[in-house]
């Protein structure tokens, strides 16, 4: 028979772990066949996952989306561009659509024949009508990509043909797509373009994209990059609800790589949650009428996706809107604004309003 002692002690080990506080277990790591990868968050950049992801790789025609940047920032719409005998000399990509001597084309139908069907005679039409030469475009590339704020880049080429002094790394691709995600929506609808229609001096040609992402849930735009030195990389951007991420792998093969982002983001996702920086009512600073100090609150809540253990802490700044001397406060009229900023970007903002009226008191002419 159990000793009375004996049945205490078992009752008060079952109360203690009824109320151990419940820890998730965290999501096992993605298995992901290529040597080099990353994942961040497009809003922040902050990096969700990592693999190598500083370390130096070929990117091949993921290099295309650089090339299509300095398109839109030098290249005016409705401008016409001409191959060359040295464009068309490229090695190509594809059979389906090859530029001729003499051949040209807007900017517009070569953005699509850059993206959608990764064209490199087109990338080297584009270099040499930037800068006259894909040796001085690439010194504009490597500008590009330090404004940008890479660090371990270095480009070449305008196509990502191999060269072995062109590389990049798998978070450098990640925050040049980010850029292009911000800046360039005529970049990400051509990434996320299956089907298009191109017309030059020459002909009409439906151009198709046979990345296998446009079957993915959730893909809104992609690269793919392929050579025999760098094998297979490619870059997504994945947005599911609220979230938007950005997954680049390098040195995958051709089945894999599709499989490498969907292990990498799907990790990525259940690992972002939901971070209340600023809570509705709450009191942010105070403004002073008479002497006295009226509490400005958050009108509305301020959230934002974060990754569970995020290393990158969150700022509130306020900035109070009247200039003028106030001469009495209206409660619930707004007085100012809070916004909350996370790596040197804006993620959310409120009004502020004064949580009591308060009326001013006339003064005294002499």
């Amino acid at each position: 028979m159990f000793s009375k002692k004996l049945i205490c002690y078992f009752i008060i080990l079952c109360f203690l772990v009824g109320q151990a506080p419940k820890i998730e277990a965290s999501a096992p790591l993605p298995k992901v066949y290529g040597n080099f990868a990353t994942v961040i968050d497009a809003k922040t950049g902050e990096v969700i996952y990592s693999k190598q992801a500083r370390t130096k790789w070929y990117p091949a025609s993921m290099t295309k989306i650089v090339t299509a940047m300095l398109l839109l920032d030098s290249v005016e719409k409705g401008t016409m561009l001409t191959a060359s005998k040295q464009a068309v000399k490229q090695d190509v990509s594809n059979s389906i659509f090859l530029l001729k001597v003499g051949e040209k084309m807007n900017r517009e139908d070569a953005l699509k024949a850059l993206l959608v069907m990764s064209s490199n005679d087109v990338a080297t039409m584009i270099a040499e009508h930037i800068a006259g030469s894909e040796a001085k475009f690439s010194t504009l590339m490597n500008k590009k990509a330090k404004e940008i704020g890479v660090k371990d880049t270095n480009f070449v080429t305008p196509s990502g043909l191999h060269h072995p002094k062109h590389y990049t790394t798998t978070y450098d691709m990640a925050l040049l797509t980010r850029e292009a995600l911000q800046k360039y929506p005529e970049i990400i609808k051509t990434m996320g373009t299956k089907v298009a229609t191109v017309h030059t001096s020459l002909r009409t040609v439906k151009l198709t994209n046979r990345a296998q992402y446009f079957t993915k849930p959730h893909v809104i735009g992609g690269k793919t990059g392929y050579t025999d030195a760098a094998r297979n990389s490619l870059v997504e951007i994945v947005k599911k609800n609220d979230v938007t991420l950005i997954g680049v792998v390098m040195k995958s093969s051709k089945l894999e790589q599709y499989k490498d982002l969907a292990a990498m983001t799907n990790y990525s996702f259940s690992l972002m949650k939901n971070v209340v920086a600023v809570k509705q009512g709450q009191e942010i600073t105070t403004v002073k009428l008479n002497g006295t100090s009226v509490p400005l609150i958050a009108k509305t809540e301020i959230s934002y996706k974060s990754k569970i253990d995020s290393k990158l802490p969150f700022r509130i700044k306020e900035t109070i809107f009247p200039q003028e001397v106030l001469f009495n406060i209206e409660k619930g009229k707004q007085y100012g604004e809070v916004t909350v900023w996370k790596n040197g970007v804006k993620i959310g903002s409120a009004p502020l309003i004064a949580a009591m009226s308060l009326a001013g008191v006339a003064g005294s002419s002499d």
